[in-house]
């Protein structure tokens, strides 16, 4: 069995489109006051833009397993990356309609229908890494090259807003902001035209069955069979609950801290802090997940000291604490992108042999009906 280069490339390509969504998907929330004035509307419209991406994923996830499983991941990945492009410049074209308080609608309305297509994109490049590492990498690789392609999309929210805020300082920075996501998206489609769909003989005994599995069994009957196993359904639960917590909770997170006197810069830093805490929790836990396959035990540490810090962060954001939330951010970012690659992976081998991106689908649409959930609960809690 061999291993080849190339698949860097593929891993690369998913990465930078997970990047652009992150981009794309954070645009407005973080900077909730500029993004008001943009657009002329009220906050519950500025989180909407966020609520969109989540209902999308649920709408186009099932047919992004289907091209998975009839057109392959290049094809897949192309298709989403050129409907991400198109949606993110719609947004943009939308800067040259007039808006104002008594007439805001032609730019909040093409500016939302940006945003539903651009969302329409994620569910290609949020299933795909643990179904491209069954088949590109070996049982070695395959959980780091998951923690990779999964934690991208974290790390991509958390840099979003911290550059955002950065970059869009008043209603009027706010088209330069929606034209740096557009040139983003753009930038991102070039590496997927470089990747090969599959390698021209399997890395290993699991991929040679993987790339065996995805071309017999229809994508449907994969979803009932993962459907029907309660092992799987718990573990959707937790990813669930998680990563929708953490979605609503970086896109919500400048709101929360705005009232006691922190700016969007300051809300960066606390996204900043959960980037480098993140990736150095993902990349020891992918690595060490690798060798020693304990993915229940790693869980059952990390899920109660994740919830134990979401009540923590309740209690220090208050005026004056600016370094106990950051503090706080860091230790949730340590624990979330931690998990992350490894309830995948957990969700791929308790299905087995079902094809990994029926189990991923279903995870990441849990993650997203969650999140939406919360995004309306704490916004109504919030007015």
């Amino acid at each position: 069995y061999v291993t080849y280069k190339k698949r860097y490339v593929g891993l690369f390509a998913i990465v930078l489109l997970n990047l652009a969504t992150g981009f794309v998907w954070l645009t407005y929330s973080p900077v909730a006051s500029a993004a008001q004035g943009y657009l002329n509307c009220d906050n519950n419209i500025v989180n909407l833009t966020s609520i969109l991406y989540f209902v999308a994923y649920l709408v186009m996830s099932p047919a992004s397993g289907w091209m998975f499983e009839k057109k392959g991941i290049k094809k897949s990945l192309l298709f989403g990356a050129l409907i991400q492009l198109v949606g993110a410049w719609l947004r943009y074209f939308a800067n040259f309609i007039e808006s104002t308080p008594g007439n805001s609608g032609g730019r909040l309305a093409l500016t939302l229908v940006g945003q539903v297509i651009a969302a329409g994109a994620q569910p290609f490049f949020l299933n795909v890494p643990p179904k491209f590492a069954a088949v590109w990498f070996s049982e070695n690789g395959r959980t780091t090259a998951t923690m990779i392609g999964s934690v991208s999309n974290a790390f991509a929210a958390a840099v979003a807003q911290l550059v955002i805020p950065a970059i869009t300082t008043s209603p009027e920075t706010m088209a330069d902001s929606v034209l740096i996501c557009a040139i983003i998206a753009t930038v991102a489609v070039i590496p997927v035209f470089f990747m090969a769909d599959r390698p021209p003989t399997p890395p290993s005994p699991s991929a040679a069955e993987a790339l065996l599995e995805t071309s017999e069994e229809p994508f449907w009957v994969s979803l009932k069979k993962v459907g029907k196993n309660r092992q799987f359904l718990i573990l959707m639960f937790v990813f669930g609950t998680f990563v929708g917590f953490f979605n609503a909770f970086s896109s919500l997170i400048a709101q929360f801290s705005e009232p006691f006197g922190y700016t969007a810069n300051d809300a960066g830093y606390f996204g900043a802090a959960m980037i480098i805490a993140g990736l150095v929790g993902a990349g020891i836990a992918g690595p060490v997940i690798d060798r020693n396959k304990q993915y229940k035990l790693l869980l059952k540490c990390m899920v109660p000291v994740a919830t134990l810090f979401y009540i923590i962060f309740n209690f220090v954001v208050r005026k004056d604490m600016f370094i106990a939330i950051i503090v706080v951010s860091a230790l949730l970012g340590l624990c979330s992108f931690a998990m992350l690659p490894v309830i995948l992976e957990l969700g791929v081998e308790c299905t087995y042999p079902v094809t990994p991106s029926s189990s991923t689908s279903l995870l990441w649409a849990s993650g997203q009906l969650f999140a939406v959930v919360f995004l309306l609960v704490l916004g109504a809690l919030q007015d």
